[in-house]
């Protein structure tokens, strides 16, 4: 038998340590963050390897669903045209009024054209029985029993694992139920949301005393002075043939200045009179707290003349609704309003 010669021995193991070395140098440098020169900062912890995850999505609607408390939960997920994996964007997630779904309010808000020509992600998640536990303690969700909160924090985290969402410029906006439910995802989740948009949907009266929210958070809302459904001087919500949910909300003058104390701002708003686009028999106020904590901001249009829905789009009913406006477009507004404020 031949002897194996020594020094080749020691060659073959030294090669193979080098071999080694050269894997464990390569998988580290899979695993490194992306530097801020790619587009990512460090508050993302985004890695390469997710780089791979953010490259299975393109430009388009996906239907997707989570599993919270033993329901399955579905939402609707806009990716944006021209999608690049390697940058970060905001994430708008917005909410359905009662009745309706997320495929519905996607369509009547317009949110996803905007999306595709600002470059932001949206979501349109789809309520239990149609609705969400909004604080009034009167919708169906709430007599299920369904933690609506708990479902949002897990759906944004679950977005936040496959895309590129900058956790800095996450916003929630909703219509009616879901403007009202907007307002309590800023007093519970002030961790997550840099702004929220509620439109004709003020506070829920049973969250003013325990609204607390940790963080600044800035709020844009829209309501209409002749809203047959929800009173611009709140009480009880009803119209609508009855086919309401009931419970009682805040006025909106109580609903701004409530978030304006809530966010340190000055006691009194600047109020403008918007110019007319036409003349419809609308008019729109705006009222601004600018100077507040950590630059947030509340902003305030009360439209004279405005009925229940998202303006300008047409109300479904509007022999129930009442009048939309065509002086303001409550997608372009709120998502002016997000663009500026971020945490």
């Amino acid at each position: 038998m031949n002897k194996i010669n020594p020094c080749i021995n020691k060659k073959i193991i030294l090669a193979a340590l080098i071999i080694v070395l050269l894997i464990l140098i390569i998988a580290g440098c899979k695993g490194r963050r992306v530097s801020s020169d790619n587009g990512y900062n460090d508050k993302s912890k985004n890695t390469f390897s997710d780089y791979n995850t953010f490259s299975y999505y393109k430009p388009g609607d996906y239907k997707e669903s989570i599993t919270v408390d033993g329901r399955v939960r579905t939402y609707l997920l806009h990716i944006p045209a021209n999608y690049e994996p390697s940058k970060l964007y905001s994430l708008v997630a917005v909410f359905h009024g009662g009745g309706g779904s997320g495929e519905k309010i996607a369509s009547q808000t317009g949110f996803a054209a905007k999306a595709d020509k600002e470059g932001f992600i949206t979501a349109f998640p789809d309520g239990i029985a149609h609705n969400w536990n909004d604080g009034r303690d009167t919708t169906d969700a709430f007599k299920r029993g369904v933690d609506d909160v708990k479902f949002v924090r897990m759906l944004i985290e679950n977005i936040k694992g496959k895309l590129p969402i900058d956790s800095n410029k996450i916003y929630a906006t909703g219509v009616s139920n879901g403007g009202i439910f907007s307002h309590r995802l800023g007093c519970e989740m002030s961790d997550v949301f840099a702004a929220v948009g509620p439109v004709v949907g003020p506070i829920a009266t049973n969250l003013v005393p325990w609204c607390n929210p940790a963080e600044p958070v800035s709020v844009v809302g829209i309501q209409g002075t002749a809203d047959p459904g929800i009173p611009i001087q709140g009480g009880e919500q009803g119209g609508f043939g009855g086919l309401g949910d009931g419970g009682f909300v805040e006025s909106a003058d109580a609903t701004m200045r409530l978030w304006a104390q809530k966010n340190g701002c000055g006691e009194k708003p600047q109020v403008t009179d918007m110019p007319p686009k036409v003349n419809d028999g609308t008019r729109v106020k705006r009222y601004a707290y600018d100077t507040c904590r950590s630059g947030a901001a509340v902003y305030y249009y009360i439209v004279e003349g405005m009925g229940h829905g998202w303006p300008p789009k047409r109300p479904q009913a509007p022999r129930l609704a009442g009048p939309t406006s065509q002086n303001i477009n409550a997608t372009d507004v709120i998502w002016e309003f997000f663009k500026a404020h971020s945490k």
